[in-house]
């Protein structure tokens, strides 16, 4: 796969300098390109932080703002953000209302999140998603996967921290909304970690991976190319029979691209 780089060494932190530069009226890099954080934080606020590895932009530094998180930390390519970035970023955006962390269900964040909750000595909730609906375990989860739902977890909290809502009500929002939410994801080709430089699974011309993880782990099956009428419905037969939602629930429907 080709792509647009100067130096597999400096993807990372060329990319937060750009974001930072092009967005600079909104967020602004942290000491040593650890964070990036909302520009205008709002006094008396919970501050809401999440991150991860990097290769799935936006998330987590595109929504850092008004209404979402108040602070990312992005890790390198594929691979978890340490402990000392959160405290970082903890202490850049603390309010004194409250940190929540909003975290996706892979070992890795899972562990360094915790460690800087420990280590931060502040007010510190998690919420964890686990949406992925495909899967149970996989290379990097004991449990279901954390994909695009967590992007629905940050928009509800963060409108309601916005609104002024207090760590313990934000902590039980999250958890509620994760709890209504699941996902299901679908590839056509494998993605290229640029340090790797190869695909990471092979996938034939005809071919198509149903229920694939965001790093590439395998899915439910593969199989030959669907229609896309057969693989929407697929996915909704998965996450519904999961949901069961009731004939006079709404439901909110997300397509996500990363």
């Amino acid at each position: 796969m080709k792509k647009f780089v100067n130096s597999i060494e400096n993807i990372l932190t060329e990319s937060l300098d750009g974001f930072a530069a092009a967005h600079a009226d909104l967020v602004s890099l942290g000491n040593e390109r650890k964070f990036i954080r909302r520009k205008a934080l709002k006094a008396g606020k919970v501050a809401l932080i999440s991150g991860g590895g990097s290769g799935h932009e936006p998330l987590h530094s595109g929504f850092v703002g008004h209404g979402m998180l108040d602070a990312a930390c992005p890790g390198q390519v594929f691979t978890s953000p340490t402990p000392d970035q959160m405290i970082a970023a903890a202490e850049a955006v603390n309010q004194g209302a409250g940190i929540l962390f909003i975290v996706k269900n892979y070992e890795g964040d899972l562990m360094n999140f915790e460690m800087a909750k420990e280590m931060a000595g502040m007010n510190i909730e998690t919420v964890i998603t686990d949406d992925d609906v495909a899967v149970e375990n996989s290379l990097y989860t004991t449990g279901r996967r954390g994909v695009a739902g967590t992007l629905v977890v940050e928009k509800i909290v963060g409108a309601a921290a916005e609104a002024g809502a207090d760590l313990k009500g934000l902590k039980a929002l999250g958890d509620k909304v994760n709890k209504r939410t699941r996902s299901m994801g679908v590839a056509l080709t494998s993605c290229t970690v640029p340090a790797a430089g190869k695909p990471t699974f092979a996938l034939g011309e005809d071919e198509m991976e149903m229920g694939v993880g965001i790093h590439g782990e395998p899915g439910r099956r593969r199989v030959k190319l669907l229609t896309a009428d057969a693989i929407a419905a697929e996915m909704m037969t998965a996450i519904m029979a999961e949901l069961e939602p009731a004939k006079t629930e709404g439901v909110l429907l997300f397509v996500n691209g990363f």
